[in-house]
């Protein structure tokens, strides 16, 4: 309230000081105290002095400096011979034709603060009688009811969907009984069926469990057989692989045997041991890479007959492989 009366003020004298009508001004501020009686003084300061003030016997000079901003429409609260004001401030046009200064009796105020908070009191008293009273009233028409509803509650939480709630009449209370036992009914349902489920995947899952037993126990069968048609196949691939170079090792030496029981020429038995040394190297060639192969092919010849050959891998291949 002070502030828009000092604001309001302000903005009226804003003509008058114009043209510097100053009695205007002053008949202005005396018809304001007389139609506010909570308003003690009126005055416009320029410049740290006194342009018009309502003090009857002096201007006191203390009301000058009271640490208000400047240009700004704000109050400082003072306490002056054992009376309290509120020093509200409020530029005339932005603060170029002075500052407007009025001051309100704290009293007053205080006055017009405590009968305002009587009357809230008055009527917060009001109200919260009324409301025990309502509630009071409510309460006896929602207790029973709602007792019935805690009961049938306790028992759903046990498993007991039995119980049904009967409340007659339309209000609230008998829709959200009648949605109660609605709801005891569904989750019964509910319950039932998730009971017969839970029974029938317990089944599911003994089978289940027969079931990768025996797939285990198939899966350990065929390793296993893999594991020894691999031996068997690894085996007969050695076999293949050395057998023409063993021949013809044996072969080779039989020869140079001959030859020296003949005596033969030495040149010519020089080039029979040779022959049996490159013989012996592709014999031990041939057991290095059965020693690092890890996967070979296999040719079918017949029905029962398969013959691996690893001399028909590519070369690179041969070497990522070993």
């Amino acid at each position: 309230m002070g502030r828009s009366l000092s604001s309001t003020v302000a903005s009226n004298i804003t003509n008058d000081l114009l043209i510097n009508d100053l009695l205007s001004i002053d008949a202005f501020f005396e018809d304001v105290k007389r139609n506010n009686h909570d308003v003690a003084y009126i005055f416009l300061e320029k410049d740290g002095k006194v342009v018009i003030h309502t003090f009857q016997e002096g201007f006191p000079k203390k009301l000058l400096n009271l640490g208000h901003t400047e240009n700004k429409t704000d109050y400082v609260f003072i306490n002056s011979d054992g009376k309290t004001y509120y020093d509200f401030s409020a530029p005339v046009l932005e603060g170029r034709a002075g500052t407007l200064r009025l001051g309100m009796s704290g009293s007053m105020i205080s006055s017009m603060v405590n009968n305002t908070v009587k009357t809230l009191l008055t009527v917060a008293f009001v109200s919260m009688l009324a409301s025990i009273i309502f509630a009071i009233f409510i309460s006896r028409k929602l207790t029973k009811p709602l007792i019935l509803l805690t009961e049938s509650s306790m028992k759903i939480s046990e498993g007991d969907y039995s119980k049904n709630v009967t409340i007659s009449g339309k209000d609230e209370v008998a829709k959200l009984s009648h949605a109660f036992n609605k709801m005891a009914e569904t989750v019964s349902i509910r319950e039932k069926a998730l009971k017969e489920t839970n029974e029938e995947l317990e089944e599911y899952g003994i089978k289940l469990h027969e079931y990768v037993e025996k797939l285990n126990k198939t899966r350990d069968e065929l390793i296993k057989s893999k594991q020894d048609s691999a031996m068997v196949a690894t085996s007969r691939a050695l076999l293949h692989h050395l057998r023409q170079p063993l021949t013809y090792l044996l072969m080779a030496i039989e020869l140079f045997a001959d030859d020296i029981h003949k005596g033969t020429d030495k040149n010519e038995i020089l080039m029979k041991a040779k022959v049996i040394e490159k013989a012996g190297e592709n014999v031990s060639e041939i057991l290095n890479k059965f020693e690092k192969l890890k996967e070979f092919k296999t040719v079918q010849y017949s029905d029962e007959t398969r013959i691996t050959d690893i001399e028909e891998q590519p070369e690179s291949l041969t070497d990522k492989l070993l």
